[in-house]
């Protein structure tokens, strides 16, 4: 099932739109990962500077072939040999990933999936005990220049009551700023 409003941009406008190097920081994204799940690859935005910031593997997963082609050939001309992406559907296969083996799990503004819950719970059962879920989504402002709108673009407090209700804790209590145009969240099993 795809996400709503997913149409992606050309590449280049895409990721100018983002901030790589603070997102990676601030969302905690390091050494310390041994298995990183990334729900929506995309373009690769977050997976090729992610794989060089880890010690482990990561699972890329996508609905959208195409998109995983494009990945595929960044990690083969960067010579990156830690991620292994998948076609998935994960709304209605799962994500294929075993129970509470993951240590991060990344969703990167896709939250305003019509089934966000299900997305949070997938994420939930495949974390380790104290693993961290990272969330990233547009800023609930309206003078973003991309993003969903409005009517299904999650508003942060509403995301935080989604992800507390789950069973996550939060790791910090306010909300990441990630300027130009997101905030994050991130959280613990």
């Amino acid at each position: 099932m795809r996400v709503r409003e997913s149409g992606m941009p050309e590449q280049l406008y895409w990721e100018s739109l983002f901030d790589i190097d603070l997102i990676m920081e601030k969302m905690d994204i390091s050494k310390d990962i041994d298995l990183l799940v990334e729900f929506g690859s995309g373009y690769g935005t977050f997976t090729i500077p992610s794989a060089g910031r880890i010690n482990g593997k990561i699972i890329a997963l996508d609905i959208d072939l195409e998109m995983l082609k494009i990945v595929n050939s960044q990690l083969d001309s960067n010579n990156i040999k830690n991620v292994t992406c998948h076609n998935r559907d994960f709304i209605t296969e799962g994500t294929g990933v075993k129970d509470s083996s993951v240590d991060y799990v990344m969703l990167f503004n896709i939250l305003h999936h019509s089934k966000p819950q299900e997305i949070l719970n997938e994420s939930y059962r495949i974390l380790k005990f104290n693993g961290r879920i990272g969330i990233i989504h547009w800023n609930y402002d309206s003078t973003t220049p991309r993003g969903p709108n409005m009517s299904i673009r999650p508003k942060p407090e509403d995301l935080i009551k989604l992800v507390q209700t789950i069973g996550f804790k939060l790791k910090k209590e306010d909300l990441v700023n990630l300027p130009p145009y997101h905030y994050g969240i991130i959280a613990y099993k």
